[in-house]
């Protein structure tokens, strides 16, 4: 992203990529930092807007209005299916991209469930 994940401030994302989300999809924005590597769930909401970037680095913003920002951020590493992940995303070289495998995404939504602000 070039910034630190505890920049971002509100439920949306940036990218280059077209944009194959459609309203209702589940976000997740996941972190990598420092060497070596450390991951973390940074923020999950559902997308509902999209709309041209207003950073010159980026060409769309996609935003949702229901979901949660984390701090503190609730570490990866552990997690037995972040090799799959990692892997699938190769390495999130690829950016924005789409979570297919079942195993990744259930493992995403119990650190959400334990993770969940009152």
């Amino acid at each position: 992203m070039g910034y630190p994940a505890l920049d971002v401030d509100n439920l949306s994302i940036y990218t280059n990529k077209s944009v194959a989300a459609t309203e209702g999809d589940w976000i997740w924005l996941i972190a990598g930092e420092g060497s070596p590597r450390e991951y973390y769930l940074r923020a999950v909401f559902k997308f509902h807007k999209y709309t041209p970037s207003e950073k010159p680095d980026f060409t769309h913003r996609l935003s949702g209005g229901f979901g949660q920002l984390f701090d503190p951020m609730p570490k990866l590493n552990e997690q037995p299916w972040l090799p799959d992940l990692l892997k699938s995303q190769g390495n999130f070289a690829f950016g924005f991209s789409q979570i297919t495998q079942s195993e990744v995404l259930n493992g995403l939504r119990k650190v959400l469930e334990e993770n969940k602000m009152a």
